[in-house]
């Protein structure tokens, strides 16, 4: 394995993907990065870049259980619960 580009992890646990290889992979403010392969003997990661355009096509597109509530409607609900322990 040849070593071309280095970078350091910080006390967050981030790393800053050089810019060679952002340009490389055609990456954008934005994008996601997937960790598809996690090798723990080789200490070995296969990164996957995601770009915004595909998160954003699959934004909504789930199920979700719980009905949508509008926030003002959830900020009555809320105001009448909180009136209710202060009266």
């Amino acid at each position: 394995m040849q070593l071309q580009f280095m970078t350091t992890i910080t006390t967050k646990g981030q790393v800053t993907i050089p810019e060679s290889v952002r340009r490389a992979l055609d990456v954008s403010v934005g994008d996601k990065v997937a960790f598809v392969r996690v090798e723990r003997a080789s200490k070995e990661a296969t990164i996957r870049i995601i770009s915004t355009s595909v998160v954003d096509k699959l934004a909504g597109s789930l199920k979700n259980a719980v009905p949508y509530t509008p926030q003002a409607k959830v900020r009555k609900i809320l105001a009448r619960e909180r009136a209710k322990r202060y009266t």
